[in-house]
């Protein structure tokens, strides 16, 4: 795990000297934020951080803060690395074995703590915090958050660990036999694959396997094309052999690259379409549902998949 105290030069003020009369005056003044009651930061670094950053020294500040809680689901996969399907408002605590939270009224603000039995070997000690490992982690998100958010972060951890196989999570799982959540979780393994590369694009994923489309015959995940040697493309999917999906990411675009990245996107899109692959872009909002309707995505798609592809492209039925 990353020191994400040292990452964003977190402040513990319960150890800063007597004498020190220059951190509450910058505290006072608007200059550091206090991120809990005993951890503060500077407040333009904190600013200029993206989404998922913030709630990094969110939840790393809490672990700081708490005596004996623990940091748990998204915000413990958080601090591993692993990418989550939303950003949490609020930081998951549990505490140890089978101790009970005080009364919801006296939550530190930006904190839940939820009442679940948490053995000590599923708690790890980093960098002066306590977090829960990764299976307990992965247990956890499934309980609380749902199916696809496990996979999402499951999808993260198998992509980073080659040897996290379904195999290893499935008996994993057979150490929480009486834990509400374990089938949830088990479903998420099943779910789950070593090669996603994004959050958005476990989540399109999902939802062409919920969608069941006759149309598609044949489904690739990060599909390789070789342009010589040292050169090559890999697309989120490869549908069918001609139906390129590409799950537009809006963290690539913060990055300074900015310019010389649509450049690249530009001579990727145009390969493929001088080829006569079909290629959709699709923005994680058309991934959304509206109520009693299907997501824009599956949408397009259906639409794609009534025309007929190129006769270099077909497959055999």
């Amino acid at each position: 795990m990353k020191n994400w105290q040292q990452e964003f030069k977190l402040i513990n003020l319960t150890k800063i000297p007597h004498s020190d009369a220059e951190t509450p005056e910058a505290i006072s003044n608007g200059k550091m934020t206090k991120l809990t009651h005993e951890v503060a930061m500077d407040t333009a670094r904190y600013r200029s951080l993206l989404p998922w950053d913030k709630a990094a020294a969110r939840a790393f500040a809490v672990g700081m803060t708490v005596d004996k809680a623990v940091i748990a689901g998204q915000s413990a996969a958080r601090l591993w690395g692993y990418q989550t399907l939303s950003i949490e408002k609020t930081v998951l605590c549990l505490l140890p074995e089978r101790l009970r939270a005080k009364s919801s009224k006296r939550w530190p603000a930006g904190m839940k703590y939820k009442n679940h039995y948490l053995s000590p070997r599923d708690i790890r000690e980093v960098h002066g915090i306590r977090v829960t490992g990764a299976f307990r982690t992965f247990l956890d998100i499934a309980l609380e958050d749902g199916v696809v958010a496990a996979v999402v972060t499951i999808d993260s951890a198998r992509r980073q660990n080659p040897s996290l196989t379904q195999e290893k999570l499935l008996h994993s799982a057979e150490g929480f036999p009486r834990h509400r959540g374990v089938k949830a979780y088990r479903r998420a393994i099943e779910l789950s694959i070593p090669n996603s590369d994004s959050a958005q694009e476990t989540r399109a994923r999902l939802i062409l396997h919920e969608a069941k489309l006759t149309g598609i015959h044949k489904l690739q995940v990060q599909a390789r094309f070789d342009r010589s040697h040292s050169k090559y493309f890999l697309v989120d999917f490869l549908i069918n052999d001609w139906i390129i999906i590409e799950i537009d990411g809006r963290s690539k675009y913060d990055a300074p690259e900015l310019n010389e990245m649509l450049i690249a996107e530009r001579e990727r899109e145009k390969y493929f379409t001088n080829q006569g692959f079909a290629v959709l872009r699709i923005d994680p909002k058309q991934l959304d549902e509206s109520p009693g309707q299907e997501c824009e995505f599956i949408e397009i798609l259906t639409r794609t998949l009534q025309q007929e592809p190129p006769e270099h492209l077909k497959i055999a039925a």
